[in-house]
């Protein structure tokens, strides 16, 4: 067997061990971040809450720049943690004057939970896949915080034990 046959089954085994281990992830918080070309702030505000595979919740989104505000709200359709991560993507419902993105458009914010300095990416349009980390530039949020909370998942047999008592 050569070496990138045994490569590639090494990681599709990490693969389906990561799968296996799915999750209970939360993403929560609401920040700023502030831009300067052009200068402008982005509020952001996200509860989500999914199991790696799927995902509910709402992130609200403003933009500030000059005299206008665009903004957006979107539906989660996913949230999972890569490490330090917490990945969500979503789908936007509505949307006015947010820098060309329309209802129905994927989005993605990928949130890295430091405990005190946190960082935010995000991604839009054709540059996000459900369910995966965003690959855009980190920003440091400037204002508030976001928790991350990762919880192992329970086996059925544990959940039904506890469903009988």
């Amino acid at each position: 067997m050569s070496v990138a046959a045994i490569a590639m089954l090494g990681t599709a085994a990490a693969a389906t061990a990561g799968a296996e281990v799915s999750r209970n992830v939360s993403v929560l918080g609401r920040a700023e971040i502030d831009t300067h070309d052009p200068a402008s702030v982005f509020d952001i505000s996200v509860h989500a809450w999914g199991n790696g595979h799927s995902g509910k919740g709402v992130i609200w989104m403003s933009h500030h720049y000059a005299e206008q505000v665009g903004w957006l709200v979107a539906r989660v359709d996913c949230v999972r943690s890569e490490g330090p991560l917490g990945i969500v993507t979503a789908v936007v419902a509505d949307a006015q004057d947010f820098a060309g993105i329309t209802p129905r458009d994927p989005i993605n914010l990928t949130v890295r939970d430091n405990g005190t300095k946190d960082s935010l990416a995000f991604a839009s349009g054709e540059q996000v896949k459900r369910c995966h980390r965003s690959r855009t530039r980190e920003h440091e949020i400037a204002r508030g915080d976001f928790q991350m909370s990762v919880q192992p998942r329970r086996p059925r047999s544990v959940q039904k034990l506890r469903e009988a008592e």
